[in-house]
């Protein structure tokens, strides 16, 4: 192997070694009521509508999308 492939190989190494752990949400962090509502009175574009069980205890990631 090369000295650069191997350099390169070392500066990757290094870098994940030294990377922070995932983020985790702490206890207590939960949606309100009303964004609970928004989500639940919103229409899916694929498949069925969501209910109560469906967030009850789980972590839930909201992602909006526009495009302009």
């Amino acid at each position: 192997m090369s000295l650069k492939k191997l350099f390169v190989i070392a500066i990757f190494g290094t870098v994940v070694a030294l990377m922070p752990p995932a983020a985790q949400a702490g206890p207590g962090l939960s949606l309100s009521e009303s964004v609970k509502a928004g989500l639940l009175a919103a229409q899916p574009v694929l498949g069925k509508k969501v209910g109560q069980e469906t967030f009850d205890g789980k972590p839930v990631m909201v992602v909006f999308f526009a495009s302009w």
